[in-house]
């Protein structure tokens, strides 16, 4: 199985950094099919794509060395063809990204920084000597600072986030490892305290079968043999009683603390004393007796104490509410407590006598799951609106060992903090394909807009001549002009003449958008009439007619 996960994992490498070549390598494909004049030859695109297969295959044993060859790669092309665009372009993207994956992948800091600043110093003295000038120098220099420390500087710091995230989830798997142990502690405590109620329970019954026998033994009229075979059922019932009280204090943790319920105290006792040291709870079907074995009762027993020692605790003040459910095969055990109140909490002349109830070692949920599980019931506690709920479901006939739920801290903890993650995860893609989504509205609608409303018919524009009064022409002008026409080449523009734009079609999507009309005014009058065609290259085309 590890050996599988490997090879998927492998495989992804592979499969990322194949990707990651086939992006970084199409500038360097457009440096040799580009139509400039400095255009990369066939050789120079070859040696462009190999080393860059170098750099990517570097990038995750020798991060520092891949990086250092995209910047190399990037100096030599500037050096070679100067400040212009096959010159900066080709290995521009590679060495941002090699720098911020170095950044990432990189433990230690002073190999990186140190292998910038000799590459800026290298270049930048190569620069001089070769061309003779400092601008490409400068140049050299300034991109190795902006576009390889900054985003490797970038990836120094995810590199630190990231290490952060590991080095906290390892302390809270730590944590969550103490916490399995302080758990099973408590599950231990528990079960010897069921194995202290079990010697309660069998004690007390050997005791009065020990009594009987031994009134069998005394008996006048019983003959020799028979007293004889009573005596030794008497020693044997009594060594049985003193080898359970053994176990029992074999068993017994000496230095967890004290049980804090009361030997011999029912659910409807504890509930009434819980009330009278204070606490504000209210009891629905708790009742004295008729229950149908001893082991439920201390179970339901057990359930209401801990809930109530955790409302003291946690919630001091709130209302405590305590059902009882009993039904046909199993008893349903309930305890709700609300919110803490804000401000004094009232009623604290009783806390003498919750003191009794809030004994403990601060475990107590994990031992109750534990009680309930082992009676073949099952547990849940957790949040209810503001408040805490305690439910426990206790079958009258103890079958297998049921299931409790009770989360651990660290494990809520984690799934929040993933819900969050997922939250502002989703929140981040909701708002970019919304900005996408409303830009492209929004640019389409202008487009549209500034199309439709500003489209001088063609029949229209033919019917205008140069000298033509400006208040004739304005009343067949649309409403108003093109905005995207600021800066469009043209005929020379007449002195003191002031020029409008105006579409030459309605379509806002066609090819022949960009058809534009030109109209100047001067003192009045139309002083010149233009056809502007879409393409900026092609020469303008004039329209001049005179007055006939």
């Amino acid at each position: 199985m590890r050996k599988s996960a490997a090879d998927r994992i492998s495989r992804y490498h592979v499969l990322t950094e194949t990707l990651l070549w086939a992006a970084v390598c199409l500038p360097v494909l457009w440096a040799g099919g580009t139509s400039a004049e400095d255009a990369y030859a066939w050789w120079e695109v070859t040696a462009g794509l190999v080393l860059m297969g170098a750099a990517v295959a570097l990038g995750r044993p020798f991060p520092p060395a891949s990086m250092l060859l995209t910047a190399a790669l990037w100096e030599i092309s500037l050096l070679s063809r100067g400040e212009t665009a096959v010159g900066v372009v080709p290995f521009f993207p590679a060495m941002v990204v090699m720098s911020y994956l170095a950044g990432v992948r990189t433990a230690r800091t002073r190999p990186g920084l140190l292998g910038l600043a000799g590459t800026a110093a290298v270049t930048a003295v190569l620069a001089s000597v070769l061309t003779g000038g400092s601008a490409v120098g400068f140049v050299a220099v300034v991109g190795v600072a902006l576009f390889g420390a900054v985003p490797w500087l970038t990836g120094r710091g995810r590199h630190q986030h990231l290490e952060l995230a590991r080095s906290g989830w390892e302390r809270a798997e730590q944590l969550e490892r103490a916490q399995r142990i302080v758990a099973e502690q408590a599950r231990l405590r528990e079960r010897t305290r069921i194995a202290g109620d079990m010697h309660d329970l069998l004690g007390h019954e050997l005791s009065l079968i020990a009594l009987r026998i031994g009134g069998l033994e005394v008996a006048p009229d019983l003959d020799a043999r028979h007293r004889d075979a009573a005596g030794e059922a008497r020693r044997a019932v009594t060594a049985a009683s003193e080898r359970l009280q053994e176990i029992i204090e074999v068993l017994r943790d000496d230095t967890a603390p004290a049980a804090p319920d009361l030997p011999g105290e029912s659910v409807a006792e504890l509930v009434r004393r819980a009330a009278a040291s204070g606490v504000p709870v209210e009891a629905h079907g708790v009742r004295e007796d008729g229950w149908p074995t001893p082991m439920v009762e201390r179970a339901v027993y057990r359930v209401v104490q801990e809930a109530l020692t955790n409302a003291v605790k946690h919630a001091a003040g709130a209302p405590v509410t305590v059902r009882l459910d009993h039904l046909a095969g199993e008893t349903v055990v309930t305890v709700t407590n609300g919110a803490p109140p804000a401000g004094p909490v009232p009623g604290r002349g009783g806390d003498q006598g919750r003191e009794g109830l809030i004994a403990g070692g601060g475990h107590g949920l994990i031992g109750l799951a534990e009680r309930v599980r082992l009676c073949g019931g099952s547990l849940r506690a957790g949040r209810c609106g503001d408040g805490f709920e305690v439910t426990a479901r206790l079958p009258h006939v103890p079958g297998p060992a049921g299931e409790s739920r009770i989360p651990s801290p660290s494990a809520v903890r984690l799934q929040q903090a993933r819900r969050r993650v997922r939250r502002a995860r989703t929140l981040a893609i909701g708002a970019a394909v919304a900005t996408c989504a409303g830009a492209a509205v929004g640019v389409g609608g202008f487009m549209t807009y500034d199309t439709v409303t500003s489209a001088l018919p063609p029949a229209d524009f033919d019917r205008l001549w140069v000298g033509q009064n400006r208040s004739e022409v304005e009343a067949v002008l649309p409403a108003r002009t093109r905005a995207d026409a600021v800066g469009r080449p043209g005929p020379p523009v007449p002195d003191g003449a002031e020029c409008l734009h105006y579409g030459a079609h309605r379509n806002p999507f066609g090819g022949d958008r960009g058809e534009l009309y030109r109209l100047c005014f001067k003192d009045g009058r139309l002083a010149g009439k233009d056809f502007l065609p879409a393409a900026p290259a092609r020469r303008a085309t004039t329209r001049q007619e005179g007055r006939h």
